[in-house]
């Protein structure tokens, strides 16, 4: 088989294709870091609220909200797996990475007695991590910012009682997810993506 010659506009075509299938499926991952932004600020100040101004037992409740999560998402991947005409090494990264710095998180706070419930600066730097990479595989520089927020803010977590780290958690989520992802979900829109 001969390889065809392309002409300059149907090169600029075929990159312009390329960028558009690349840019709309970087710009879906809004929805992964808004339903978790917004999962893990409700469980935190819930957690935060019962364990400061209650003498609730189980102040930690609100976290099952991460159930629902793990599942909603799961659908969701698999949906856009099974939609995609292409799967790429990026893709595949990508969920990769994300896949073991969730099983990372989950062993910190399964394992969390043994290190008396110190769970959330790891929880944090994990998750700058993951916001880290992402944003540089993506080009996404709010992302970036946000791996920023969320190292800062394990490093000052370190330092404060379990109770208060959840406000840093808070924080951490609407800065490193809620943010990043309201923005790509406006360049979404803006681009009719």
């Amino acid at each position: 088989m001969e390889d065809k010659e392309l002409t300059p506009e149907e090169s600029l075509s075929l990159i312009n294709n390329m960028i558009g299938r690349a840019r709309k499926r970087y710009t879906d991952n809004s929805f992964y870091f808004l339903l978790w932004g917004w999962i893990v600020t409700v469980a935190s100040l819930a957690h935060y609220i019962l364990g400061m101004y209650t003498s609730f037992e189980h102040p930690y409740i609100g976290w099952t909200l991460t159930i629902a999560g793990a599942v909603i998402s799961a659908i969701r991947g698999s949906k856009q797996r099974d939609k995609a005409v292409v799967h790429n090494y990026t893709d595949k990264m990508y969920g990769w990475l994300w896949m073991c710095l969730g099983i990372a998180m989950f062993t910190i706070i399964f394992n969390g007695q043994l290190i008396n419930w110190n769970t959330v600066p790891f929880v944090l730097l994990f998750a700058g991590v993951g916001t880290a990479v992402s944003g540089a595989m993506m080009g996404f520089k709010p992302l970036q910012f946000g791996a920023i927020a969320f190292w800062v803010l394990a490093i000052v977590a370190f330092r404060l009682p379990e109770i208060y780290q959840m406000l840093l958690m808070a924080l951490g989520v609407i800065v490193g997810y809620l943010l990043p992802g309201y923005i790509m979900k406006a360049n979404a829109k803006k681009h009719g993506i």
